[in-house]
């Protein structure tokens, strides 16, 4: 049986994490949830990426502009 496993590029997963950062951030800002709880959120999906990601994923959010 033939499957097509769709994988992701680095760009890609980087983009989804900076999502997530960028809603988390958002909801902060609301007081719809915790510090803590972002940070161990963000600890967790930071570590499944992988490392070209996850540089490319901090590059994004140290040149987000406030």
């Amino acid at each position: 049986m033939d499957v097509m496993v769709s994988a992701k590029d680095d760009l890609e997963i980087a983009n989804e994490y900076f999502d997530l950062y960028m809603s988390l951030r958002a909801a902060l800002r609301d007081g719809k949830i915790e510090t803590t709880d972002v940070e161990a959120y963000l600890s967790y999906k930071e570590k499944l990426l992988p490392k070209k990601a996850r540089e490319l994923a901090q590059e994004m959010i140290l040149n987000v502009k406030d």
